[in-house]
């Protein structure tokens, strides 16, 4: 019995997004920024590539754009729970 494979749709290529639009990226998800506060150019561009849209409360990620948001790298500390956080802070910390 012969199993049919379906054509996988090629992913295309991530466009390049600039520090500054990073950033703006990570402030439409965080969902904190007013949008007066974030580059005008950069919610233009994230829209063109289809990374946010408009939504009732201002700028959201679309799907691509959780998807880009979640491959962009992490604050040093941020995927490190409490423990790893006091053990490291003990450390610094630690008298002889």
């Amino acid at each position: 019995m012969a199993v049919e494979r379906k054509a996988e749709t090629p992913r295309t290529p991530a466009a390049v997004l600039t520090p500054d639009e990073e950033v703006t990226l990570r402030r439409v998800a965080f969902g904190q920024s007013d949008v007066r506060a974030m580059r005008a150019q950069d919610l233009t561009r994230l829209r063109n590539l289809r990374l946010i849209q408009d939504g009732k409360d201002g700028p959201c990620l679309t799907v691509s754009g959780r998807q880009r948001f979640d491959e962009l790298p992490k604050a040093m500390l941020m995927d490190r729970g409490p423990k790893d956080l006091m053990s490291a802070m003990a450390k610094v910390f630690k008298t002889n």
